[in-house]
C-alpha cells in the first residue's frame, strides 16, 4: 500500500533489526506493530525516544485490540498515534500523511530558526564594526579596507543561509568563522588570540551554522568577559573515514556547575543557538554536544560528526542539489 503512494519502505522483521536500521538511516516515520518477536512495540518505541523526540521521528503503533491500558502504555512509551486493526486504507494513509507533514513542518521551522538567528545580526555588532571601520579610515586606510572586505564576506555568507538549506560544508562555515574572527580581532586587538588546529584539506558535510555560533559564544561570553582578554581555539580533526571531531575552546571565566545544567535550555543567556544546534546534531548523526566548563579556567564545546557511507562529499551534494 505504501509503496504505491509512493513511499520508500524499509521492512524489519523484528524490533532489534528495526533499531539497527533506525540507527543508520534517515527516516520520516516508523510504523510499529505492538506484538513482535524479541521486543514489543512499546520497548522499541522507548528505545527510539532515547535518541529521537516525537517531532524528530514520529512513531505510529498498530495493534489488533486497543484497551485503555495499552493505549496509555503506547503514548507513555512515546508513540505519536495508535491505530487498531483492522483499519481502513484511507484512515491508515491519512494518519501517515499527517505525521509526515508534522515532521516536515517542524524541520522547516528548525531551519528557519537557524536562518533567523544568523540573519538577525546583533545591532551592537554592526555598530561596533562600523565604528571600527570609521576609526581605521583616519589611522590605517589599508586596514580599513581589509576589515570592510571581511565584513562584506561575513554579511554575504550569513545572508546566504536564509535559503534554509539543510546541508552545508565545513569549509563554507570556516569562511564565515574566519571573517567573523578577523573583524573581532581588529576590535579586540591583542586582547583576542585565535588558535586553529585543523587537519589539512579537511572538508565534510554538516548542517549549516553548527560551528560559527559556538565561536561567537566563545568570544562574547569567554574572551570579552575576561579582564585582559584571552584566547579561543577551533579544532577540527578527522578521526576515521566518516567521523570528524570539532571543538571550540576559550580560556574565559567559565561557567559554574549549577549553570552548566541549563546550557542547552532556551532560558540561559549563553545558550543562544545551542539548543537548536544540539537538536540538529542528534537528528543528523545521533550524537550530542559535549560541554565542559571550569570556573576561572574556560569552556569547551565539542561535537562528533558521523556521516553515513552514502552521505557523499560536499561537492557530490552540491551536484545532486543542482540536479
Amino acid at each position: 500500500m505504501l509503496e504505491g503512494v509512493p513511499y520508500n519502505v524499509i521492512a524489519a522483521k523484528n524490533g532489534k533489526e528495526a533499531l539497527e536500521i533506525i540507527s543508520c538511516t534517515k527516516l520520516d516515520l516508523v510504523i510499529l506493530d505492538l506484538m513482535m518477536p524479541d521486543m514489543t512495540g512499546f520497548e522499541v518505541c522507548m528505545k527510539i525516544r532515547e535518541r529521537f523526540s516525537m517531532v524528530d521521528l514520529p512513531v505510529l503503533i498498530i495493534t489488533a485490540a486497543i484497551i485503555g491500558h495499552d493505549k496509555y502504555k503506547a503514548f507513555h512509551a512515546g508513540a505519536n498515534d495508535i491505530l487498531q486493526k483492522p483499519y481502513h486504507y484511507s484512515e491508515f494513509m491519512a494518519r501517515i500523511q499527517n505525521l509526515i507533514m508534522m515532521k516536515h513542518t517542524a524541520n522547516q521551522a528548525t531551519r528557519m530558526e537557524m536562518a533567523f538567528l544568523q540573519s538577525q545580526i546583533k545591532p551592537h555588532f554592526l555598530y561596533n564594526v562600523l565604528n571600527t571601520i570609521i576609526s581605521l579610515t583616519h589611522l590605517d586606510i589599508e586596514k580599513a579596507r581589509e576589515v570592510t572586505e571581511e565584513f562584506t564576506n561575513y554579511l554575504r555568507m550569513s545572508f546566504d543561509f536564509q535559503n534554509t538549506s539543510a546541508i552545508s560544508s565545513f569549509r563554507h562555515e570556516l569562511s564565515i568563522i574566519n571573517s567573523y574572527l578577523s573583524i573581532e580581532k581588529t576590535r579586540f586587538g591583542n586582547r583576542l588570540e585565535v588558535l586553529f588546529d585543523i587537519d589539512e584539506d579537511i572538508d565534510f558535510i554538516l548542517p549549516p551554522l553548527m560551528i560559527q555560533p559556538l565561536v561567537e559564544n566563545a568570544v562574547l561570553h569567554g574572551v570579552s568577559k575576561k579582564r585582559g582578554g584571552g584566547w579561543i581555539k577551533l579544532t577540527a580533526k578527522k578521526q576515521s573515514k566518516n567521523e570528524y571531531h570539532i571543538k571550540v575552546e576559550d580560556n574565559g571565566p567559565g561557567i559554574t556547575p549549577e549553570k552548566q545544567i541549563d546550557l542547552l535550555s532556551t532560558d540561559f543567556d549563553r545558550s543562544v543557538g545551542l539548543k537548536n544546534i544540539n537538536q540538529r546534531l542528534k537528528h543528523f548523526c545521533g550524537s550530542e554536544l559535549m560541554i565542559s566548563s571550569t570556573p576561572d579556567a574556560g569552556t569547551s564545546v565539542s561535537m562528533l560528526i558521523h556521516l553515513a557511507e552514502t552521505t557523499g562529499s560536499p561537492k557530490e551534494l552540491k551536484d545532486t542539489e543542482r540536479t
